[in-house]
């Protein structure tokens, strides 16, 4: 699994590419969980690239939206394809994240968005 981090004004973007599966979630999951630590924090979790989510690679991502949450910060995700936008629609991840189609419209939301 590659991580790649982009910063575009109040947003991180941290996008995946690979499969997010027991053995590369811990990786993805530590990085999510520092940058969910920042005050305020808005993070997009660009989800292109990642072929494969599992049930670890869904944790991680249910974490960081927690620690997100709990810092009055807010958290998107995108661009997903797929089987792993299958996966998120079937264990109802849907429901609790905001899934964008596209970067473009995530950044336009979480850029103008109240934490």
């Amino acid at each position: 699994m590659e991580i790649a981090e982009e910063i575009r004004g109040r947003v991180t973007i941290v996008s995946a590419r690979g499969r997010l599966d027991g053995d590369t979630s811990s990786l993805f999951g530590e990085r999510l969980q520092q940058l969910a630590s920042k005050p305020e924090p808005r993070l997009l979790i660009d989800l292109s690239g990642v072929s494969f989510i599992a049930s670890a690679g869904l944790r991680v991502v249910m974490a960081a939206l927690k620690k997100v949450h709990a810092a009055k910060g807010d958290l998107a995700v995108c661009a997903v394809k797929g089987p792993v936008r299958e996966v998120l629609e079937v264990t109802g991840f849907t429901t609790l994240l905001r899934v964008f189609p596209e970067r473009a419209t995530a950044l336009k939301h979480l850029s103008m968005s109240e934490a």
